[in-house]
């Protein structure tokens, strides 16, 4: 959430005398699976989630391990909010002022932009392009399933694997253009099969396969790379600690 964006709504919230938390990054406190926002999310009590695009906080609460479609959980997109709307949304969600109010901010780790996938799995069909494409090691398949495992590969302001995938499944939450790689709940299913097509030919070209292989076996070079590295540099501080005893 922009800080503009969070400071109108909060006054909002304090309008209502409403007792609130502000997450500064969801993205990222969902993606290291933060104590604070576990704490938070498993409250037993219902809890009004005010964030942007719908479909994509429950798409990060869903991979952080928390029960979107639970009954207690209610979301407001702010993206399209006007402060009498989401006064009225407070004021219906059952919130009684009583001219006191709490707030508490848990933050995310400022450090990292938090910039990666999501998988909706009702639409994706376990294809495995994504994996194939990334040079990160940010997917990977198992048990015929793609799953994000290194979210912290991603390049940031890279969605090119959302950009190539068949059903559009993969969506990218701060990716700031909007439409179906951004999350949004609308998707025109022929302007997309248009979109992905022109895009594949654009980054893979027309030997679709054959440039995924490659780019497998890149991804496969720089993994190698990567593990050489780290054990070179586990060698040197291993001769080291051994030269002062």
């Amino acid at each position: 959430m922009k800080n503009d964006s969070k400071e109108e709504i909060s006054g909002a919230l304090k309008q209502g005398n409403a007792n609130f938390t502000i997450v500064s990054d969801l993205c990222g406190l969902c993606a290291t699976k933060n104590e604070d926002i576990k704490n938070l999310m498993s409250s037993s009590e219902e809890i009004l989630v005010i964030a942007c695009r719908p479909r994509t906080v429950k798409l990060l609460l869903n991979s952080a391990g928390f029960d979107s479609k639970s009954p207690k959980m209610h979301f407001y997109n702010f993206l399209d909010h006007d402060l009498n709307h989401l006064l009225e949304e407070i004021k219906n969600f059952g919130i009684q002022g009583n001219n006191l109010h709490f707030t508490e901010e848990i933050k995310s780790n400022p450090e990292w932009p938090a910039w990666y996938p999501l998988i909706d799995y009702s639409r994706c069909s376990s294809c495995g392009q994504c994996a194939d494409f990334c040079l990160f090691g940010v997917y990977e398949k198992k048990n015929n399933m793609v799953v994000v495992v290194n979210p912290e590969g991603c390049k940031t302001n890279c969605p090119a694997c959302a950009r190539i995938c068949p059903k559009t499944a993969i969506v990218f939450p701060k990716y700031e253009l909007g439409g179906a790689i951004a999350g949004d709940e609308s998707i025109d299913e022929t302007e997309e099969l248009k979109r992905q097509q022109k895009d594949i030919d654009v980054i893979l070209g027309s030997e679709i396969y054959q440039a995924l292989e490659k780019r497998k076996l890149k991804r496969q070079s720089i993994i190698r790379n990567q593990a050489m590295q780290e054990a070179i540099k586990e060698r040197v501080q291993a001769l080291n600690e051994y030269r002062k005893k």
